[in-house]
């Protein structure tokens, strides 16, 4: 690929920042939901918080193989942007939106296989009715939350990530909102429990994804963008979609499968210890989806200028998004290490007896993750640059050869020859510093750079481009 640099000052700090800092606030306020979720339900019972994570968990990786399979569409966005191809974005969306929907149906599905599948976890019996509950409702209105990340991809592809930003902030607000509602009761509502808290996930992302869906179809969108064309599925692109989104989906989707198998074997050594970490999960979100936000900013930045051929730009913004990334993760880091006890202590459970054992375990699983955070900062980093390029296949093979291959064998294999609680924590620990270098040495190695995923059609005019680029 030609290294022309028609931006050749693109990529720095302050391209990035723009493109970066809402999608940082709109991960952040994805994590208050995830926060907001964990705290009120260790509030409710100790039942909740424990079957809350594995449930959680095990609905969002089986949502997670057309999420990152119909949120690939940002990197066709991102591309046809930087090509010139505007008019090209509102197709791909849709194309987006053909795969949420088979996902939502498939997803919904799979709450048929519930009970036994975390029967095979053998968390206790209280724990499994919750688990069961929380993941029916989760599964059976999957739907809006898969085809929101298609949705949302129409902006942030193209750099316009404050509307993004607006969408998920009002979800969180929404689902902060009717957690407080439908978890406890209050007035005309009932008290749901755990099932109050799956609801609200699911409606605040049915009403994310009504905003989101209006925003698209408005005229100068549709005018600009295409975002209703004649033929809303176009074959020929559905079919490079699924080609380069697969294997983001499944690897995705296969990240989380190992992650979860690694929470249920975590939960195989007490309620206790279970609640410990899904408490100090919840905490890691802190760092970790703030971070995905840069990820994603990185990404769309790297699919623009491979569109653009811009290759020292898409370097420079990667460089850039790293740096970033390691400052917030040490930052946090030092918190973790710093303020244990008062952080872990917002979990508390009014006369609930048996916290303070849980709350030690709790401080002494955050000093873990700080042990991590800046490994975890360059995986994400390195990974989504590659992705955004179109190095989807070896994201695949790698990222699910070490998330089993380093993280969920080992993990079983400590737990069956009596090996420690902590043990799994040091695994944990080992598998993202491998996962960092793997996916920083393929970066390194340059092959990413002389990838495309959109076909190499005619750009519109620079007049058409600059006008599309006015819209919302």
């Amino acid at each position: 690929m030609n290294e022309t640099t028609p931006k050749a000052q693109g990529g720095g700090i302050l391209e990035l920042l723009h493109v970066a800092f809402p999608l940082i606030l709109a991960s952040s306020g994805h994590m208050f939901r995830l926060f907001a979720d964990r705290l009120m339900l260790a509030r409710y019972s100790p039942e909740a918080i424990a079957g809350s994570m594995p449930a959680g968990l095990l609905s969002f990786t089986l949502m997670a193989f057309f999420i990152g399979t119909a949120g690939y569409v940002n990197t066709f966005v991102a591309q046809f942007s930087g090509a010139g191809r505007v008019k090209s974005t509102g197709l791909a969306v849709w194309q987006g939106i053909y795969i949420s929907a088979l996902g939502g149906a498939v997803v919904a599905s799979m709450s048929l296989f519930s009970e036994p599948i975390f029967a095979i976890m053998g968390h206790s019996l209280e724990v499994q009715v919750e688990e069961v509950r929380y993941f029916n409702i989760l599964c059976w209105l999957s739907f809006p939350g898969i085809a929101l990340s298609s949705l949302n991809a129409f902006w942030s592809g193209r750099g316009k990530t404050r509307v993004v930003m607006v969408i998920e902030l009002f979800c969180a607000a929404a689902n902060i909102g009717l957690n407080a509602l439908f978890i406890f009761g209050c007035w005309i509502f009932p008290e749901l429990g755990i099932v109050g808290a799956g609801l609200a996930t699911a409606l605040a992302n049915a009403a994310g994804l009504l905003l989101a869906m209006t925003l698209f179809l408005s005229r100068s969108n549709r005018e600009r963008y295409g975002s209703w064309p004649r033929r809303t599925f176009d074959l020929a692109l559905f079919r490079r979609l699924f080609r380069f989104g697969l294997p983001n989906g499944l690897q995705f989707g296969f990240d989380l499968m190992a992650f979860m198998t690694f929470i249920a074997i975590l939960g195989k050594y007490g309620n206790q210890e279970l609640i410990a970490s899904n408490i100090a999960f919840a905490l890691n979100s802190l760092a970790y989806l703030p971070i995905i936000g840069l990820g994603v900013a990185v990404s769309v930045l790297v699919g623009q200028n491979i569109g653009a051929l811009d290759i020292v730009g898409a370097r420079r913004s990667v460089r850039s998004g790293l740096c970033m990334a390691l400052i917030l993760s040490l930052i946090v880091g030092g918190v973790f290490l710093l303020f244990p006890e008062e952080i872990v202590s917002v979990f508390t459970r009014p006369g609930d007896g048996t916290h303070g054992e849980v709350s030690v375990m709790a401080q002494r699983c955050i000093v873990f993750i700080a042990g991590y955070l800046l490994f975890d900062a360059v995986y994400l980093v390195y990974s989504h640059a590659i992705k955004g390029a179109g190095d989807t296949r070896f994201a695949l093979i790698a990222g699910a050869a070490l998330s089993w291959g380093s993280l969920a064998l080992p993990s079983y294999v400590a737990y069956r020859i009596g090996a420690s609680f902590w043990t799994l924590w040091i695994i944990l620990v080992v598998h993202v510093f491998l996962m960092s270098t793997i996916f920083a040495l393929r970066y390194w190695s340059g092959k990413w750079q002389y990838m495309r995923v959109i076909d190499r059609g005619p750009a519109v005019s620079a007049e058409l481009d600059i006008q599309a680029d006015r819209g919302i």
